[in-house]
């Protein structure tokens, strides 16, 4: 979720310096690195699958922190100046007789940003985030599978993460699932599967007599019966609490490109409102793949999967979908590498949602984001949502779109970031109701922030 104003800087999460660049093969004295391989000589000939080895240990301990101020001026909600401060540690262990390349890890971090916030709706709010990881180690990047390999099974392989949010603003972008007022969130989701292995590398093809075709280097895992659950609760004037558990018959993670796909995804979500009910939501995906782009941090996804229409959906089915009375989520997106100039990315998103008063929607989303570094890391988002919903029993859509620009400079350690952002939006005041229309609305918004860090490794 993309997040407006001062509230982005406290979303800095740093990554954790525990699989370093420096590592090398896993079995270097087993097999020797090859850069190329042919069907005649195959690079996978000899194996060389790790088992969890504690003879040694690693230990990576980092301090972070971030301060600063800034003010957001928004339409209908009027000034907002704040300051805010964060601190986040992370502690990380590598187990393995290969100083170079650990079998295991286990990596630990978690962090809090304290905001206060002056002004029109001024309140103190805070920002948690916390995580657990520990598995088989990542294997560097190479350039063919030379049949080295980490894996552990369930349970010496799952991750756990929480992300909170206290006395946040709705922002211009959201759907009408919350009402038009402070609110509070937390999320925490558990991953796991029955068995991840470790890689790298891929098997070269000979595309004619003495030719190889070129690779780049990768990383990925394979993971078999991957599962996973996870559980939002938002609180406002009401509480909705949305779990969800699903699981997959097979996974792959791509560590190269942040990509990482399911096949035969099964999913439940169940979402209970105190003073409407309950709403049971299940879904099945033939192909879900999720990526990442590491330079803006937005989420792409490419997948399609039907929702089993239940007895709580059955109104909203017959409007979305007339003939059938189906309803069809996913979407396909697509990011670029970095380019000399940059980069940029586009994407169309399905998907339904349940609103604070239990009134279910569902939301089209197309957006677009352009990224160039050498203008002040200068990046543009655009988005165009049509939303189609029951509101007090009768149907209803809705368009809403926007543009945002951001532009940051950055200098030892100081980071200066201003954003405009314009469009129509169903959150153009607090009064404390829930969203029935959408209108103009305009915000500007500039942050000052510090930020340091310190590492030890033993």
């Amino acid at each position: 979720m993309h997040t407006c104003g001062p509230m982005r800087a406290l979303f800095l999460v740093p990554a954790l310096l525990v699989a370093g660049s420096d590592l090398s093969e896993a079995c270097p004295s087993a097999v020797a690195p090859n850069d190329v391989g042919t069907d005649t000589d195959p690079s996978t000939s000899a194996s060389c699958m790790q088992q969890i080895d504690f003879s040694l240990a690693r230990r990576v301990f980092e301090v972070t922190h971030v301060v600063g101020a800034g003010g957001v001026t928004r339409s209908g909600l009027g000034s907002v100046a704040s300051a805010f401060a964060a601190l986040e540690l992370s502690y990380g262990l590598q187990f393995g007789s290969d100083p170079d390349q650990p079998s295991y890890e286990i990596e630990v971090s978690g962090g809090a940003a304290l905001h206060h916030s002056e002004g029109t709706n001024g309140a103190t709010g805070l920002v948690t985030q916390a995580a657990l990881r520990l598995g088989p180690a990542q294997l560097i990047e190479s350039v063919i599978d030379s049949g080295r390999g980490n894996f552990a099974p369930f349970p010496l392989t799952l991750e756990i993460s929480h992300a909170g949010e206290l006395a946040a603003r709705p922002r211009m972008s959201a759907r009408p699932e919350l009402a038009r007022s402070l609110y509070h969130r937390e999320r925490v989701e558990f991953a796991s599967r029955i068995l991840r292995v470790e890689g790298s590398g891929t098997k070269a093809q000979d595309t004619a007599p003495g030719l190889t075709e070129q690779r780049k280097p990768t990383a990925w895992a394979i993971d078999v019966i991957p599962l996973y659950a996870g559980l939002d609760v938002a609180l406002q004037d009401s509480t909705r609490i949305d779990a969800t558990v699903g699981g997959s018959l097979l996974g792959v993670v791509e560590h190269s490109m942040g990509a990482k796909i399911d096949l035969l995804l099964l999913e439940h979500r169940r979402i209970d409102l105190a003073m409407y009910g309950t709403t049971n939501i299940d879904t099945v995906w033939m192909l879900k793949l999720e990526g990442t782009d590491p330079h803006t941090g937005s989420q792409y996804q490419l997948g399609w999967g039907e929702v089993i229409v239940t007895d709580e959906l059955e109104e909203l089915a017959p409007f979305v979908d007339p003939e059938s009375g189906s309803l069809s989520i996913g979407g396909a997106g697509w990011f670029s590498k970095q380019r000399a100039w940059g980069g940029f990315g586009m994407q169309y998103k399905r998907e339904p949602y349940v609103a604070m008063n239990g009134e279910a929607g569902l939301e089209d989303r197309f957006s677009a984001e352009v990224y160039v570094p050498r203008a002040l890391n200068l990046i543009a988002r655009t988005f165009v949502a049509r939303t189609k919903r029951m509101v007090a029993d009768v149907e209803r859509n809705d368009t809403t779109a926007g543009v945002e620009l951001d532009a940051t400079y950055t200098r030892g350690g100081w980071s200066t970031k201003a954003g405009v952002e314009i469009g129509r939006t169903y959150y153009t005041a607090l009064d404390n109701t829930l969203p029935s229309s959408a209108g103009f609305g305009a915000a500007f918004d500039l942050t000052v922030q510090h930020t340091g860090s310190r590492s030890w490794t033993k």
